[in-house]
């Protein structure tokens, strides 16, 4: 595609107007040409941008509608007279640079000739020079009102980060406020942190996923990392330090896109569940009391038998665990200090299995009340960097390996309980819908999301009792 004379390329990608001075002003203003950012990485917006300040331009150098924009000079009088096809004038020229002809007879020619001589000295002397300067200024200012990215201060990228950092520290999870840091400040360290956020786009975003890729990172790792910086730009946006833009024209949206054999080859390298037989290898009294603390192993057995994420059980209080409908019921949730959930299809309440009960669950819980304890593990910490379930992970990981091993392909970890407990429903032949109320997953189609009911608590143990990892 051609691209029109007066747009430039800048090596930032960013889109820049250039426009050749005419003689008289160059040697007014020492420039040959005037150029100025447009603000943008988008062809289509720098021309529409570019066209409003050739307009703008145009009206301070024309004379009677002649415009001289990409002229190399001002036209004479005799160019002026062959154009208009005048053969009797009155020229007339303004402080502002206007330059006027009025018809009127033979006589005004002289007159017309006299002005002109007039008009040339006139151009030397300083206080003319400062005139035309000003009104020259007054007309770019006007100039740039009328474009929305000129408004956008320019601040170095590296302070805003600060300030984007600092701001949603407070509500932010210590590891997550970690890994956004690290995300964000990465990009701003690759883009250079004294440059200006609001030059920064699209072609800045692509070279940094490039040497994302570059050092080897794998692609969900840099989608995260693309998830926060997105967040920055939405935020930046918004307190008017970047241009406006819809939500898929954020700069650092669409950069990656994980396809279905990522996706696939991710699968088979994930968390895979354990087999019965392992089930029972992992849970034997005598390799419990071996491998794990009792507080591991009150933890590997919530798991077990709840398919909660280890977060979800670490944080557990003693508030939350209550009784629904005359059921036992755990409730996983955000209300206490420390506690967070991945997103509002999370909280839930669900029943416990008869096995937690069995075992002494409920008896615990009260036995730590008495202790005048709130949380069902006291030790752990509830400002950890890596949340209240890193221990645990970590507990039953060892376990794990010293157990049962590694698997052909892929990884045991508590993740792969979750697995366990919900294959082990659906080979019991759990309705989807109960399954996913009891994890907290989201069923997105409309016959569930729109049209199906919660299921009760009776429902819920009536299904989750059939689970029995013993027989």
């Amino acid at each position: 595609m051609r691209i029109p004379n007066y747009l430039r390329l800048a090596p930032s990608g960013v889109w820049h107007f250039r426009q050749r001075l005419p003689s008289r002003q160059a040697r007014e203003t020492g420039k040959t040409e005037l150029t100025k950012s447009l603000g943008t990485r988008d062809l289509l917006t720098a021309q529409k941008r570019a066209l409003a300040l050739v307009q703008g331009y145009a009206r301070v150098h024309t004379i009677r509608g002649l415009s001289v924009v990409a002229k190399d000079s001002v036209p004479t009088i005799t160019q002026i007279l062959k154009a208009k096809r005048l053969e009797d004038y009155k020229l007339i020229r303004r402080p502002d640079g206007t330059v006027e002809l009025e018809v009127s007879g033979e006589d005004d020619h002289a007159l017309a000739m006299d002005a002109l001589e007039r008009i040339g000295p006139l151009d030397q002397e300083p206080f003319y020079q400062e005139l035309m300067r000003a009104a020259r200024a007054a007309e770019s200012q006007r100039s740039l009102a009328s474009d929305p990215a000129s408004k956008i201060p320019a601040v170095p990228i590296g302070k805003l980060v600060t300030q984007w950092l600092t701001e949603i520290k407070p509500s932010t999870k210590t590891k997550t406020f970690k890994i956004k840091t690290t995300a964000v400040e990465g990009f701003a360290k690759h883009y250079g942190e004294k440059n200006s956020l609001k030059d920064a786009g699209r072609i800045d975003v692509g070279a940094w996923v490039m040497a994302l890729r570059a050092s080897k990172l794998e692609t969900p790792t840099i989608v995260n990392k693309l998830s926060y910086l997105r967040g920055f730009f939405d935020w930046a946006k918004a307190r008017g330090y970047y241009e406006p833009f819809a939500k898929d024209e954020n700069p650092a949206a669409g950069q990656v896109i994980y396809g279905m054999r990522e996706k696939r080859q991710r699968r088979v390298l994930g968390f895979k569940p354990f087999s019965k037989e392992q089930v029972q290898a992992l849970y034997d009294t005598k390799a419990m009391e071996q491998g794990l603390s009792e507080s591991a192993r009150w933890g590997a057995w919530v798991g077990l038998y709840t398919g909660a994420r280890v977060a979800e059980v670490g944080q557990l209080t003693l508030a939350d665990f209550v009784e629904v409908e005359g059921i036992p019921c755990i409730r996983i949730c955000e209300e206490s200090e420390g506690q967070s959930v991945k997103s509002d299809i999370s909280i839930r309440t669900v029943p416990i299995h008869p096995k937690l009960i069995k075992l002494g669950l409920l008896k615990r819980v009260e036995s730590l009340r008495k202790a005048g304890e709130t949380r069902l593990f006291p030790s752990v910490k509830t400002d950890g960097v890596n949340g209240m379930g890193n221990w645990l992970s970590k507990a039953f990981s060892r376990h794990v390996l010293a157990t049962v091993g590694k698997p052909e392909k892929g990884k045991f970890g508590f993740h792969s309980l979750r697995k366990s407990f919900i294959q082990g429903l659906q080979t019991l032949g759990v309705l989807s819908e109960i399954r996913a109320a009891y994890v907290g997953h989201e069923l997105d189609d409309e016959h569930h999301a729109a049209y199906s009911r919660a299921p009760t608590m009776k429902e819920l143990l009536d299904a989750v009792k059939k689970l029995d990892w013993e027989k």
